[in-house]
């Protein structure tokens, strides 16, 4: 079963449990996991920089990774959020896990 797997950095880990706990309460995600201490190396306005983030992995489906996407930058503090979907097969149970978790 194909899921859409979401990869978003966030700045701390209290922005991204905000941010989680909100895409799961209103069944955007079915679960987010959060990642600490990821050192993010990037170019911004011109000048690399380099920061400490949590990363999320968002599992979701096709239906609701735009909604989901809404959420996030109505939550996110960056000007431009990181925010790569990806398509990835899920086993039998976990998708149905998922699927019926997005629709409650």
């Amino acid at each position: 079963m194909t899921i859409k797997l979401v990869l978003c950095t966030t700045p701390n880990e209290e922005v991204a449990k905000t941010i989680a706990k909100a895409l799961v309460e209103s069944h955007l995600a079915a679960c987010v996991n959060i990642i600490k201490g990821v050192q993010s190396v990037y170019e911004w306005q011109g000048k690399v920089e380099t920061d400490n983030e949590c990363q999320l992995l968002i599992k979701t489906n096709t239906q609701k990774v735009l909604q989901a996407y809404d959420k996030v930058i109505s939550l996110h503090p960056y000007e431009v959020p990181e925010w790569l979907e990806l398509n990835t097969e899920a086993s039998h149970a976990y998708g149905h896990w998922l699927q019926t978790t997005l629709q409650e």
